[in-house]
């Protein structure tokens, strides 16, 4: 009987990926306005693929500067504000989100989330898309300074929820890492297969159920056993 669900950030609850591409579009014009002598067709090639390098970093456009040779605040400043401008337009959760949320709250469901990535920035995210008072607890990479796949996330996420590994599911996009981690401890498993779509990496880990979209999420819990079997 599942009574928890934890779920992966990006890629499975917001289109990361989307907002990233957008968000260095946006700096590499804003930096090419501000004086910058590249092609933007380069520099936004260059500049994502330097942010891929270090997608959490709070330094990206200024070591990315730093390695070009270039000292220019202004070019610094425009590329950031920039960001953060071209973000909040397309920082979005996926189509029902909120909904399938707010559903499996009233269900009641505990639900958190298992994330690399800085609590902080988690927290930033999950308020900027408007879903953050649906989770009960963010476990992020300060938690356990360790990522997944490794066990600590998970463990950490049951020892808060006071729960069996076969009483929770976690829902992410990443086999190599979602996937194969919380299987590991005895965890179900769900794959956010829409955002695995988007960048394939690393070995592909069979899950236990795959959803397409996030309204399948509903679907999925009726089948496995839920706390509360009520239809939707």
């Amino acid at each position: 009987m599942i009574k928890a669900i934890t779920f992966d950030l990006d890629m499975t609850l917001q289109d990361f990926m989307k907002f990233k591409v957008e968000g260095t579009k946006a700096a590499a014009k804003a930096m090419i306005k501000a004086g910058l002598n590249m092609s933007l067709t380069k520099l936004n090639k260059e500049l994502f693929d330097f942010y891929l390098t270090d997608m959490e970093g709070d330094k990206v456009f200024e070591n990315f500067l730093k390695k070009k040779g270039i000292k220019s605040e202004k070019i610094l400043a425009v590329a950031i504000n920039a960001y953060l401008k071209s973000k909040l337009l397309h920082l979005r959760p996926y189509p029902c989100v909120r909904k399938i949320l707010s559903l499996l709250k009233k269900r009641g469901f505990l639900l958190g989330i298992i994330t690399d990535a800085p609590k902080l920035k988690a927290y930033q995210r999950l308020d900027s898309i408007g879903i953050c008072d649906y989770f009960d607890f963010v476990v992020g990479f300060e938690d356990t300074n360790t990522r997944k796949p490794s066990a600590p996330p998970f463990k950490k996420a049951l020892s808060i929820l006071n729960l069996k590994a076969n009483e929770v599911m976690h829902v992410g996009d990443w086999p190599e890492r979602d996937i194969k981690g919380a299987q590991a401890i005895g965890m179900k498993t769900c794959l956010a297969n829409y955002g695995y779509q988007v960048h394939k990496l690393g070995k592909y880990y069979k899950p236990d159920y795959k959803i397409d979209s996030f309204r399948e999420l509903i679907g999925v819990i009726d089948i496995v056993g839920a706390k509360n079997g009520k239809e939707i």
